[in-house]
């Protein structure tokens, strides 16, 4: 994240997997980074209070 290049952690939940997509990709590292750049791209929607502080602390 900018502007210190620190690291966003984002952990998956323990739920279910309904409702769920599922990424079809050998490669779990790209898998995780595409997950990330769907959660941000409605950053907006995010009610996690342990992602929004690190969203904020890069602001």
């Amino acid at each position: 994240m900018e502007p210190d290049g620190s690291y966003l952690c984002i952990v998956p939940a323990r739920a279910s997997s309904d409702g769920k997509v599922f990424l079809p990709f050998e490669d779990d590292r790209l898998s995780l980074i595409l997950s990330k750049a769907f959660l941000l791209a409605t950053d907006t929607k995010i009610t996690d209070e342990s992602i929004l502080m690190q969203i904020k602390r890069g602001a």
